[in-house]
């Protein structure tokens, strides 16, 4: 009879820890996966969600550099991000989880996908914040029929872009480098990153 209730009691504790992590790492993707030096490559990350939890992830480029960032019911995965790589080679991305702004790491284990960076473009030198990826050039933050609207802030990744009211909003939505916030007005016409 003991060893009956010790056996119900470690089957409840799993059922609670499978439950604790609902949220396992999907997927890690690059597109294009062969690029020459000094040109974006978008990383899409995926988180499989099984209920209503939450949970933070981070995504490494490769190249010492990674990126943190969480899913949860106003942050719903896919997490897409752009990087630069400076040099040729082969690198292997992975995508892991962390405990990130008080979301608990990702279940399950690291994923990975792999890029080709030839000789090609030069790389114009940037300083790209701590922990994230390089700078986007002023031309990639707006995808048509949206237009910068003001300038690019180079130093902090800040932009405002704008299109007739009612545009249709981008999909997926930018993410926005450091510690910079999203926003968006379809009164008004605009997205962007601020502080």
């Amino acid at each position: 009879m003991k060893w009956n209730v010790m056996m119900a009691a470690a089957l409840i504790a799993a059922g609670f820890a499978a439950s604790a992590q609902a949220q396992l790492i999907g997927s890690v993707a690059v597109s294009p996966a062969t690029v020459k030096a000094g040109e974006p490559v978008t990383v899409t990350a995926n988180v499989d969600v099984k209920g209503g939890n939450y949970c933070g992830f981070a995504v490494f480029y490769g190249d010492g550099k990674n990126i943190e960032s969480y899913s949860d019911a106003n942050h719903p995965t896919p997490f897409v991000t752009t990087h630069v790589y400076d040099k040729p080679g082969t690198y292997s991305l992975s995508m892991g989880g962390r405990n990130v702004e008080s979301h608990p790491n990702c279940g399950g284990g690291d994923k990975f996908a792999t890029v080709t960076v030839t000789e090609g473009a030069k790389a114009a030198p940037t300083k790209p914040a701590a922990g994230a990826g390089a700078m986007a050039k002023p031309a990639a933050v707006c995808v048509a029929p949206w237009k910068l609207s003001g300038k690019l802030n180079t130093k902090t990744g800040a932009y405002t872009c704008a299109a007739k009211a009612g545009t249709a909003l981008p999909d997926p939505k930018p993410v926005c480098p450091g510690d910079l916030t999203y926003f968006e007005n379809t009164k008004k016409g605009q997205f962007g990153c601020r502080p």
